[in-house]
């Protein structure tokens, strides 16, 4: 074997050059990133690296992907072929090369000896009994570009609460695309698997109603009550190991509420207990309210104090976005399992409910709510043709018209890759032809310019037309090629 380096001292490790170049280009985040990274080695031309979870293997990959490779070329030289990352086993320790010695958080060990006099189990006071829903589980969330980042980073708090490289975590998204559902799924399978650990989820306004009741007991002189509250409050939120805030948003107009949580944020990573809250919005979206300043009566911009944004801007924030048709339609398959589609139809209907404008998945659950409530109802025979009366009935909508992403979206699904693929310089065969057939499509069944088609993919007024030209001569002479392009049209229209 050639080309095997074993472990090495900091010193002598090409591991430690590496990263003298890529800290100078790392943003913090980068950094915790980096010092959770493991190396092995230099095997066969190849660096082989560690990485404790899938989370960290995704963002290193992602993020910093192409400046290791030049950075281990410049080190390693001509030898170096590219780099491997192995993940650690649940059981398997870091090897010694890894930089910084990694501790085992606080809320693991404090939990543990908790346990260890409690005979494993928290006892727990039933007035702070999580209500969760029982469809909000890791297993029936469905997967897709649009969010597995956040899935990763909501399983990565799972398998090791207060982490400091996760905690606090945001999870930020608009509405209806699945913040509570991770959150929730958080909650549930701590509680499942980690039975020693004081796991607490509720709304945000569930901890503004709490603090204010203190406060509004204390004015009208109730001080019994008050302290009663205060114990209360103390005992849920600040003794507790894993602590889950959803919508920190609707906190806008309870000023001492959002400087009471900035300090329990910070109290409990110090104690290295787990933090994780959601938003409707990335923190930069915010406008800061500075202290002593009054909230406007209306604003079209929301506002947080300083206070609050402060520790939610160094979170690790990871984001949602509106899930694309792939995504959509794994949604509408799993939760329309129980409905009784007729089964010839059952595939176009999936499709149909999926397409735009339905870019949110509780709006997908409401239509699907709306379905069932309708066939439990009347006993309606659950056709493409009848689904469609009963959304149109529903909604007041006729068929909506298509859009150019829309109509992207369906072929890039037809033919199994993903949309930005359709806009990018790639020319082979996977990319060329979906694109000609979406630009052929866009031109046929829309009214949009030929210039705004292009912008749509990237290509300019010429290539479109050439593009268009192009698939019709292929059509006129691949009959097999024709059918399908009349296959993705009628599944547009239908």
């Amino acid at each position: 074997m050639v080309d095997t380096v074993s472990l090495l001292d900091d010193v002598a490790s090409p591991w430690e050059s590496v990263l003298q170049v890529i800290r100078s280009e790392c943003s913090d985040w980068g950094l915790t990133i980096l010092d959770a990274i493991g190396y092995e080695g230099f095997f066969d031309g190849y660096a082989c690296l560690t990485a404790p979870d899938k989370f960290r293997e995704t963002w290193l990959d992602s993020h910093y992907g192409e400046l290791l490779r030049r950075t281990f070329a410049q080190v390693l030289g001509s030898a170096f072929k590219d780099y491997r990352v192995r993940l650690l086993m649940a059981s398997e320790p870091a090897p010694e090369m890894k930089l910084g010695a990694a501790s085992i958080p606080q809320v693991v060990i404090q939990a543990a000896k908790q346990a260890a006099a409690t005979s494993g189990v928290v006892k727990k006071n039933p007035a702070f009994e999580n209500r969760l829903y029982s469809r909000y589980t890791f297993e029936n969330f469905v997967e897709g570009s649009c969010n597995s980042t956040a899935l990763r980073a909501c399983e990565t708090v799972v398998e090791n609460p207060g982490d400091m490289a996760m905690n606090p975590l945001l999870v930020y998204g608009a509405s209806g695309l699945g913040k509570t559902h991770l959150l929730q799924a958080i909650a549930a399978k701590l509680q499942a698997t980690k039975k020693h650990l004081k796991v607490v989820y509720c709304q945000a306004y569930e901890f503004l109603r709490a603090h204010v009741a203190i406060a509004e007991n204390a004015k009208r002189g109730a001080h019994d009550k008050a302290k009663e509250l205060t114990a209360f409050f103390h005992e849920r939120f600040e003794e507790c190991d894993v602590l889950l805030i959803d919508d920190v948003q609707l906190l806008e107009k309870g000023i001492k509420t959002q400087k009471r949580l900035a300090y329990l944020i910070r109290k409990l990573r110090s104690l290295g207990k787990q933090v994780v809250l959601s938003c409707d919005r990335h923190p930069s979206a915010f406008k800061k309210l500075a202290e002593g300043e009054q909230l406007p009566k209306s604003s079209s911009i929301p506002r947080l104090t300083e206070n609050l944004l402060t520790p939610l801007e160094s979170c690790v924030a990871v984001g949602l976005d509106e899930p694309d048709l792939n995504t959509r339609m794994g949604v509408v398959q799993m939760k329309s399992e129980k409905i009784p589609f007729v089964e010839k139809d059952r595939e176009e209907i999936c499709r149909y409910l999926s397409m735009a404008p339905r870019s949110n998945v509780r709006l997908l659950e409401g239509l699907l709510s709306q379905i069932r409530a309708v066939y439990s109802l009347g006993g309606t025979e659950l056709t493409l043709l009848s689904v469609k009366q009963i959304v149109g009935a529903q909604h007041g909508e006729e068929d909506a018209p298509l859009t150019l992403k829309s109509i992207a979206e369906a072929v890039a699904s037809h033919f199994n890759v993903d949309l930005l693929v359709l806009s990018s310089k790639r020319q082979d065969a996977g990319a060329s032809l979906p694109r000609k057939i979406a630009m052929f499509l866009c031109r046929e069944m829309t009214t949009e310019s030929l210039q705004k088609v292009g912008a749509m993919f990237n290509r300019d007024y010429a290539t479109v037309i050439a593009s268009i030209r192009s698939l019709g001569k292929q059509m006129d002479k691949d009959a097999a090629l024709a059918r399908r392009v009349s296959d993705i049209r009628y599944m547009l229209e239908t």
